[in-house]
C-alpha cells in the first residue's frame, strides 16, 4: 500500500489541491482529503500528477520502429516515450505487406509484456487507404480491401489487434467494419477521401474515430458545383465522432488545435504523437534523412518530411510535447491533460484507466510547474 501525498491532482476536469492518493496492488484504492498516511509515503512535492498518458497511434522512437518486427525494436520504442510520460501506448504499424503484419504480431505476441509501459493491442494503420490520400504511407503497399487477407489475420491475431485504421469509402457495404467489431477491435477512419454518406454508413458500423483529423483526410468538395461534406465537416457535425490530434506543434498550427477543440470538446479528442523512428531524439535529428523505413523521409524544422517536401511523414513528439503544445496553443490544462488520459482511454474501451479514482490502475505521470516530466518512481 503506498499514499501519494503533497500533489496537485489533474483529473475529471479538475486540479484537486489537498487530497491524497491510496493505491494498493496497482490499484488506486481511495482519494482522500490529506491526513494519516497509509503503508509506504511518496512526496510528490505539490508537483502535478494525473493518471497515465496514453498514446493511441506511435509508430515508434528512439531509433526503432514498431514495423521492423524486432522485440530489441519494441523494447526501445516503449522506453523512450515512457521517459516522456506515456503510460499507455497503442504500438502503430503502417500499411505494409502480409507477411510484415503477421511478423509484427507475432513479435508482439512475445514482447508485449517485458516492456517499459503497457501496450493493450496493435493498431494497424492500413493497408486498406486510399491512394489519393496515402500522404506518409507507401503508396504502392496500398490495396482494395481483401477478406481473405483480413479474415485469416483477425483468425489469428484478432486477440492481439486494438484497433484498425481503414478508408471507409473501400468498404461500401460495412463487411470490413463489421468483422472489427465482431472481434472487439476498434475500427478508424484514415488516409480516406469518404464524404459524409461514407462516414454515416461506418458509424453504423461503429466507426467513430477519426484518425489524425487533417492529415490525408477529405475536405468539401464540389462535383457538378454541388458541394459535398468531406472528413473533416462531417467530424465537426457528428457529435458521435471522436478525433485524433498530431499535437506536436507542427501538424496543426496553434489556432487550428485550439479550434477542434473548441468544436469538439476536449472529451471528444485524443492527442496523439504518431511518431516515427526518431520520436522523442530531440532537436539533433534536426537535417537527418531516414531510408530505412518503407517511405523515406528527413527531419526539417521539428517534424518528418517527405523527401519532396511536399508533405510530412510523422512526427518525432513524445506525449509530453502534446501537452506543452497544447497548454501553449491556450488550451487549459486540464483539458490538455483530458486529451491524453480520458478521452483515448474512453475511446479505447480501456475502463479502468484515464482517470484517477478508486478502481482506477495506478498509473500516473508526475510533471511540474514548466510541464517537465518527472521521473518518479510510483
Amino acid at each position: 500500500m503506498k499514499t501519494l501525498t503533497n500533489g496537485r491532482i489533474i483529473t475529471d476536469g479538475r486540479i484537486l489541491d489537498g487530497y491524497d492518493i491510496i493505491t494498493d496492488g496497482g490499484k488506486i484504492t481511495a482519494v482522500v482529503p490529506h491526513g494519516t498516511p497509509q503503508g509506504k509515503t511518496v512526496d510528490l512535492n505539490g508537483r502535478y500528477i494525473s493518471a497515465g498518458f496514453i498514446d493511441l497511434h506511435c509508430h515508434g522512437g528512439g531509433g526503432a520502429e514498431f514495423i521492423d518486427a524486432e522485440p530489441e525494436a519494441f523494447r526501445t520504442a516503449a522506453a523512450v516515450h515512457a521517459k516522456h510520460g506515456t503510460r499507455v501506448l497503442f504500438p502503430t504499424v503502417s500499411a505494409t505487406d502480409f507477411d510484415t503484419m503477421v511478423r509484427v504480431l507475432e513479435c508482439f505476441r512475445t514482447v508485449r509484456k517485458s516492456c517499459a509501459l503497457e501496450m493493450p493491442g496493435v493498431h494497424l494503420e492500413g493497408p486498406y487507404l486510399a491512394l489519393e490520400m496515402c500522404g506518409g504511407q507507401a503508396p504502392e503497399i496500398i490495396r482494395p480491401i481483401d477478406p481473405k487477407e483480413y479474415n485469416f489475420i483477425l483468425k489469428n491475431y484478432g486477440d492481439l489487434i486494438a484497433r484498425w485504421s481503414y478508408a471507409p469509402e473501400k468498404d461500401p457495404d460495412n463487411a470490413f467494419a463489421k468483422a472489427l467489431k465482431a472481434h472487439g477491435i476498434v475500427s478508424a477512419t484514415a488516409h480516406s477521401s469518404a464524404e459524409y454518406e461514407d462516414i454515416c454508413r461506418a458509424l453504423q458500423a461503429d466507426n467513430r474515430l477519426i484518425t489524425h483529423l487533417y492529415s490525408c483526410t477529405s475536405t468539401v468538395t464540389r462535383r457538378q458545383g454541388f458541394r459535398h461534406l468531406g472528413i473533416i465537416e462531417s467530424a465537426f457535425l457528428l457529435d458521435a465522432l471522436f478525433v485524433e490530434t498530431i499535437a506536436d506543434g507542427r501538424h496543426l498550427p496553434p489556432e487550428l488545435l485550439k479550434m477542434i477543440v473548441k468544436i469538439k470538446g476536449a472529451g471528444r479528442v485524443a492527442m496523439i504523437t504518431d511518431a516515427l523512428r526518431p520520436g522523442g531524439a530531440g532537436p539533433e535529428q534536426e537535417g537527418k534523412t531516414y531510408t530505412d523505413c518503407p517511405v523515406p523521409f528527413v527531419i526539417e524544422d521539428g517534424v518528418a518530411k517527405l523527401l519532396d517536401r511536399s508533405a510530412f511523414a510523422g512526427s518525432i513528439a513524445t506525449t509530453d510535447t502534446l501537452l506543452k503544445t497544447a497548454v501553449g496553443a491556450g488550451i487549459t490544462l486540464t483539458d490538455a491533460v483530458k486529451m491524453l488520459t480520458e478521452t483515448p482511454a474512453y475511446v479505447m474501451h480501456l475502463a479502468e484507466k484515464g482517470r484517477i479514482a478508486p478502481g482506477f490502475d495506478a498509473q500516473f505521470t508526475v510533471f511540474d510547474d514548466t510541464l517537465q516530466i518527472m521521473d518518479i518512481m510510483l
